[in-house]
C-alpha cells in the first residue's frame, strides 16, 4: 500500500520505536540519491512562493504545504513508480523539525531515490542538500525477519521559521504486491494546511480504476479529470486551499475525518482472498518441536477452552511482540517453526504460530485480518485490499467465533482488547473467506471494582484498607504495571499515589496476586494511613470519601470539533464502608445521585446501617460516538458526575 502522508513519510515525533531502532545506519543500493542542481525553481513553485504565508496567516499550523504532489505511473503488471514532490514553508518553531524527513520503503520490492532537496531561505537563497546528509536506515535491524523495511532519511540545512523546504523523490516497484493489481490511498488533507494538492495516476488504457473519496470539504468535487494519451489514461485530482485537520483527543481515525481517496483496479474481493491464501497456506504448520510443546502444554487439560487458554497464554508470553504494522513488513508471515525458534514476531507471525499450535491440538483456528480502532472500520462494499493494519486469530465456538489477539500480552484469553472490539474483519477459514464482526463486550467484562474499609479516628486521621478487582483492559493495565515495574518502582509509584491522597499520607502495606497467572483474576490491596485527613469547623468534622474520582476523557473542552470515540464498554464500581467517629453523630449525608444518558449512566448513594455508613457508586460507560452536537449535554452530565465525587459527609460532636 502506498500512501504519501500516512505511511511513506514519517513525520517527526510520530513513531515510537524500540531502543535498537536508533542504530544501524547503512548505505544501501536499495535507496539512492542522484541529487541534481536544479538551478531555478519550477514556475509553479515560484508562483506559490509569492503567496503570503506567515504565523499570523496560519496560527495553528507548524508548516504550510505550498505543493503536495503525487504522480503514480502504473504498469500493466500492477507495478508503479511513485514520484512525490513536496514543498512547504515553516511557520513555527516546531515546524523546523519538518526539515528532517524519512521515506519508508520495502527494499525487497522497491527502490527509493531522492532526486533533489533544498532549503529556500526567507531571503530567497537556495541551499542544496549535501550528499553526506542522506542515510539509509534499517529501523528493525535487531530483527532479521523485518530487515527489508528501510527508511531513506535526510535533513535539510539552514531551516528556520520562514524557510521553505522543497524536495522530490521516486519510489519504484521492482515487483507488484500481487500480479496485475494496483491499489493506492492519498490523503488530500492532513494536520497542516495545503495551498495546492495534486494527485495523478497514469494507468494503462485497459486498466479500469475504481475510486472512493471520503470526507471532502464543502464545495470540493470528488471526481477526477480523466484524459487519454494513446495507450495510457490519466486520472487527475487537484485541489486548492485545503484546510488543516486540527488535532483533538479521542477523535475518530484520520480516514474518517480527513479528505482522502482510495483507488484500486480490483473489481471484487475474490482476487485478494486468493492472493493472501497463497501467502499463508503453508505457514501455520507445526514441526516436531512445536508438536512437543503443544503436547506438554495440554497434557493435563481436558476441555477445549482450557487448551485454547494454555496455548494462547504461551504465545502471548513467550513470543516477543515486534510492533510492525501490516504493510511495513509485508503481508506474508514467517513459517510457524521459525517464529517458534526466534521467539519473536509481529502480529501475523504470532497469529501463525498460535494457529499452528491450536490445529495441532485438534482445534480449528483461522487467520483474521482486522482494522483496529486506529483505522477506519472495514468498508465491505469497496474492494480496497489494504484496509487492515492487524492480524489476529479466530476459533469457532457455539456462538460463532472466539477471537484471540496473541499480541495482547497482558490480556486474559476471554477478553479481546478494546482496539479490536466491534470491528469488521475478514476470517480466512478453510477454503472460504468470511466477512464478520468482532464482538463488543459487556461493561462488566471491562471492570474496576474498588472495595474500601475506612476507619475514621477522633483526631481526624483515617486508615484505609482497599482491595481492587479488575477485568478486561483494566486488568491488563494492572498486570502490565506489576510485571514491567521493578519492586522499588512499584513501591515508589504507590507512595506517589498515596501522597496525592493527602499531604503526609503513608503507604503502610500493599499486596497483589501474580500478574502472570492468567488462570485467576488479578487483585491488589493496599493499606494507607492519612493524618489530619478530616477537617474541623467548630463542632463539625468534615469527611470526603477518598479515591472515588471519576473523570471523562474529552469532556474538558468548551466545544468539540470531532466526535468523541469510546471504543469499549466499561464498568467502574466503588464500594466503601466507614465508621462514625467516637463522640460524633452523622449531621449530613449527601443525597443520592442518578444520571443517565445515551453515553453513560451513573448512580451513587450513602446509607447508615448498624453504626456504619455505606457508600455505593457505579459508572457504566457505553461504547460509541458522541457527536459534536450532543457534546454540550454530555459535558454537562460528566461535570455533574465529577462534582458528585467531591461531596462531603458531615459529623457533629454529640452534646
Amino acid at each position: 500500500m502506498k500512501n504519501t502522508r500516512f505511511d511513506s513519510i514519517v513525520r517527526p515525533k510520530t513513531a515510537v520505536v524500540l531502543l535498537c531502532l536508533f542504530l544501524m545506519f547503512t548505505l544501501s543500493s536499495c535507496g539512492t540519491s542522484r541529487l541534481a542542481d536544479r538551478g531555478g525553481l519550477d514556475p509553479e513553485i515560484s508562483k506559490l512562493l509569492k503567496t503570503p504565508v506567515s504565523v499570523e496567516s496560519y496560527p495553528d499550523a507548524y508548516v504550510v504545504y505550498l505543493l503536495d504532489e503525487v504522480i503514480e505511473e502504473v504498469f500493466p503488471d500492477g507495478r508503479s513508480n511513485r514520484t512525490v514532490h513536496q514543498t512547504f514553508t515553516i511557520v513555527s518553531e516546531t515546524g523546523k523539525y519538518w526539515a528532517d524527513q524519512e521515506i519508508g520503503f520495502n527494499s525487497r520490492t522497491e527502490t527509493a531515490t531522492l532526486l533533489y532537496a533544498r532549503t529556500i531561505t526567507p531571503e530567497g537563497k537556495s541551499i542544496p542538500l549535501k550528499e553526506n546528509a542522506i542515510k539509509i536506515v534499517t529501523p528493525y535491524s535487531c530483527y532479521p525477519s523485518y530487515s527489508d523495511y528501510k527508511r531513506l532519511t535526510f535533513s535539510l540545512p539552514g531551516a528556520t521559521v520562514g524557510s521553505t523546504i522543497d524536495y522530490k523523490y521516486v519510489v519504484e516497484e521492482k515487483e507488484p504486491t500481487f500480479q496485475g493489481v494496483f491499489t493506492d490511498q492519498y490523503f488530500v488533507q492532513w494536520y497542516n494546511p495545503t495551498l495546492l494538492a495534486r494527485y495523478k495516476i497514469i494507468a494503462p488504457q485497459d486498466m479500469k480504476l475504481r475510486y472512493r473519496a471520503s470526507n471532502p470539504p464543502k464545495g470540493f468535487s470528488v471526481a477526477p479529470t480523466v484524459t487519454n494519451h494513446g495507450d495510457k489514461k490519466a486520472y487527475l485530482w487537484e485541489y486548492r486551499n485545503i484546510p488543516q485537520i486540527l488535532d483533538e483527543d479521542d477523535k475518530p481515525p484520520m480516514e474518517e475525518i480527513a479528505f482522502n481517496i482510495l483507488v484500486t483496479s480490483m473489481d471484487s474481493w475474490k482476487r485478494f482472498f486468493r492472493w493472501w491464501r497463497e501467502e499463508i497456506e503453508a505457514k501455520p504448520v507445526a514441526d516436531p518441536a512445536i508438536k512437543d510443546k503443544v503436547a506438554q502444554l495440554t497434557a493435563a487439560l481436558s476441555s477445549t477452552e482450557e487448551k485454547i487458554a494454555a496455548l494462547y497464554d504461551y504465545v502471548k508470553q513467550e513470543i516477543r511482540y515486534v510492533s510492525i504494522g501490516l504493510g511495513k513488513s509485508g503481508y506474508t508471515p514467517e513459517a510457524a517453526p521459525e517464529v517458534f525458534e526466534n521467539k519473536y514476531g509481529d502480529c501475523k507471525d504470532q497469529s501463525t504460530l498460535l494457529i499452528a499450535m491450536l490445529r495441532d491440538a485438534g482445534i480449528s483456528a483461522s487467520y483474521v485480518l482486522i482494522p483496529t480502532h486506529s483505522r477506519r472500520n472495514l468498508i465491505v462494499d469497496f474492494p480496497y485490499p489494504f484496509q487492515f493494519n492487524h492480524c489476529i486469530v479466530a476459533v469457532e465456538n457455539e456462538r460463532g467465533h472466539h477471537f484471540l489477539d496473541p499480541t495482547a500480552q497482558y490480556h486474559r484469553f476471554d477478553y479481546l482488547p478494546e482496539y479490536d472490539q466491534n470491528r469488521g474483519v475478514l476470517i480466512f477459514k478453510d477454503h472460504k473467506t468470511i466477512f464478520s464482526h468482532t464482538p463488543l463486550d459487556k461493561p462488566e467484562a471491562n471492570g474496576y471494582i474498588s472495595q474500601n474499609n475506612i476507619e475514621i479516628k477522633t483526631d481526624g486521621s483515617i486508615e484505609i484498607t482497599e482491595r481492587n478487582l479488575t477485568s478486561g483492559d483494566n486488568e491488563a493495565s494492572q498486570r502490565q504495571f506489576y510485571t514491567e515495574y521493578t519492586p522499588i518502582e512499584i513501591k515508589e509509584t504507590l507512595e506517589e499515589i498515596v501522597n496525592d491522597l493527602a499531604p503526609g499520607a503513608k503507604l503502610m502495606e500493599y499486596d497483589y496476586t501474580n500478574p502472570l497467572d492468567f488462570q485467576a483474576r488479578f487483585t491488589e490491596s493496599v493499606k494507607v494511613r492519612a493524618p489530619d485527613y478530616c477537617k474541623k469547623a467548630g463542632d463539625i468534622l468534615i469527611f470526603q470519601l477518598p479515591d472515588i474520582e471519576i473523570s471523562f476523557f474529552g469532556a474538558s473542552k468548551e466545544e468539540r470539533r470531532y466526535p468523541i470515540v469510546r471504543k469499549a464498554n466499561s464498568h467502574r464500581k466503588n464500594v466503601a464502608a466507614f465508621n462514625i467517629p467516637k463522640g460524633y453523630e452523622v449531621y449530613h449525608l449527601p443525597e443520592p445521585v442518578q444520571i443517565e444518558n445515551p453515553y453513560f449512566e451513573y448512580r451513587s448513594s450513602y446509607r447508615m446501617d448498624g453504626g456504619k455508613v455505606f457508600f455505593l457508586g457505579e459508572c457504566i460507560t457505553r461504547a460509541g460516538l458522541i457527536p459534536p452536537q450532543a457534546y454540550e449535554g454530555y459535558r454537562r452530565s460528566a461535570q455533574d458526575v465529577e462534582k458528585s465525587c467531591e461531596r462531603y459527609v458531615l459529623f457533629r460532636e454529640k452534646i
